[in-house]
């Protein structure tokens, strides 16, 4: 197969509806790897026939993208497969156990399993301290603490492609072609999410990564506090606590650490779409109470001249905040501050 540029593919698979729908696609039409891929990973049999919906909806809930419903041994089992391709922006606190409780309401019996199909599980994800924890992960390990263990699956993509391997033979061409794009997209995107989402600021601080900078953020930010987390030191602020002198001075400082030498500006950042949109929604939100006013000068300036900065990028979709990032000559990418959804925002001084 000709080789491309997995980023380059983001159109295709950038929404989690399409890898939803190819794999609803390759299950409806071929049911014996759907009955292959429940033997593998639940050891379920299934008696005859399965019924296969997409975005099976609870009221009130939400939407599952893939229903499984068959019967095992004489006895009614229904599966719940929900997928993610961003696992450190879409996923939603407590929806495995929201759709979990709803399916078995709905069928009035414990003969309920769910599939949570994301980037990253415990198998492929290696190192909390380098690297932060994808929230899916965070996600996956909360539901097993009140849901039943033995009924609930983390499989990551690369298990999902390595067990349809096998399978493509007797697949159309044009759906191997899509199921070969799509595991160099979700490859390359896995890749470049750890990047963007490595926290070595946090344990080296900013002074290491600014040394040009002549700013002590301690001296210049007086009205922050300092706490430790996981052995490092940083400096928090509480935006809604801050006059307009104080707001001007920490954007100043951004300012400031953005215009290091050490930042490699020949890497151009494009902010995601969703990140934009969400920052959208964000300075709505403050817009709507005059009481935040001077926050929303505050928060459209800065991310108005991050967005306008091509070497500066927004990250995240303002459910947990956002970070502004930035590459770092020879050492990569790193956050240079942390804007909470909480309106706060954090520097990482040092360890």
């Amino acid at each position: 197969m000709e080789k491309y540029d997995g980023l380059k593919l983001n159109s295709l698979f950038y929404s989690e509806i399409s890898s939803s729908f190819m794999i609803y696609e390759i299950f409806h039409s071929h049911k014996k790897i759907v009955k292959e891929f429940l033997k593998n990973f639940f050891g379920l049999a299934i008696d005859k026939d399965i019924t296969i919906i997409r975005e099976k909806n609870y009221p009130q809930k939400g939407s599952v993208d893939i229903f499984l419903s068959f019967n095992s041994k004489g006895k009614k089992t229904n599966i719940l497969i929900e997928v993610k391709v961003h696992d450190y922006l879409s996923v939603k606190p407590g929806q495995i156990r929201i759709y979990y409780e709803a399916a078995k309401e709905e069928l009035g019996d414990d003969s309920v399993y769910f599939i949570y199909l994301t980037q990253f599980n415990r198998d492929n994800f290696y190192s909390e301290s380098e690297v932060a924890l994808p929230d899916s992960i965070k996600e996956f390990e909360d539901s097993i603490k009140i849901l039943p263990e033995e009924k609930i699956k983390h499989i990551n993509w690369e298990e999902f492609h390595k067990f349809i391997e096998p399978y493509k033979d007797s697949l159309p061409k044009e759906y191997v072609h899509i199921l070969e794009l799509h595991k160099t997209w979700i490859t390359a995107k896995s890749e470049e999410d750890i990047k963007l989402n490595i926290i070595d600021v946090g344990i080296r601080g900013l002074p290491n990564f600014f040394p040009d900078i002549a700013i002590n953020i301690e001296k210049e930010l007086t009205f922050g506090k300092i706490y430790f987390k996981d052995k490092r030191k940083i400096l928090s602020v509480d935006l809604e606590q801050c006059n307009t002198k104080q707001l001007n001075k920490i954007f100043n400082v951004i300012k400031n650490f953005a215009d290091s030498d050490n930042i490699d500006k020949k890497v151009k950042q494009v902010t995601r779409d969703d990140t934009l949109l969400s920052a959208k929604e964000f300075l709505k939100s403050l817009s709507e109470n005059e009481e935040n006013w001077h926050l929303l000068s505050f928060y459209s300036s800065l991310f108005n001249f991050v967005n306008s900065t091509d070497y500066l990028l927004l990250y995240g979709t303002g459910t947990r905040g956002f970070s502004i990032k930035v590459n770092i000559k020879r050492k990569g990418i790193i956050s240079m501050c942390t804007l909470w959804a909480n309106k706060r925002i954090d520097f990482s001084v040092k360890r």
